[in-house]
């Protein structure tokens, strides 16, 4: 299982400032735009879109997880958005605001890259006190922390 860490940097960890699913998904997709200069912001926000419309990554337990392999990335990476307000529009399948969002970009032909990180953050963020201490925090350092100690275990 890949580790978070080799896709996860601090200034990847976010606290959101949007209300919506679409404003939300946008400051991920800058986050990920401003680190990763493989990638073009209008492309990503296109495939993360289409991604929604075929249907909402919002899994559930306040979690949603937008991903796309995308044509062009280099690298492999990850963006995680906290709303402690959460996000009433995400159209989660329990209908649930979401209050942590995990955006994964994947390069096209990195599928096995691409599940294994899918897996790895659905694996990490199953346990709901530890959810409840990420959504709780206000330090993204702390966040970081969180997944990361998660991660190790």
């Amino acid at each position: 299982m890949p580790e978070l860490l080799e896709y996860l940097t601090p200034s990847r960890v976010i606290l959101l400032e949007g209300t919506t699913k679409d404003a939300v998904l946008a400051e991920l997709v800058d986050v990920l735009v401003a680190e990763e200069s493989s990638l073009d912001r209008q492309t990503l926000a296109d495939e993360i879109a289409k991604r929604e419309a075929m249907m909402s990554t919002g899994i559930g337990n306040r979690l949603a997880i937008p991903h796309v392999r995308l044509v062009g990335a280099k690298n492999p990476a990850i963006a995680v958005g906290v709303s402690q307000a959460g996000i009433a529009d995400y159209e989660s399948l329990d209908q649930q605001p979401v209050s942590i969002v995990v955006m994964i970009v994947a390069p096209a032909g990195e599928h096995d890259t691409y599940i294994r990180l899918l897996a790895r953050v659905a694996d990490v963020l199953k346990d709901e006190s530890m959810r409840d201490a990420i959504i709780d925090s206000t330090d993204t350092r702390e966040i970081l922390d969180i997944l990361i100690g998660q991660d190790m275990k």
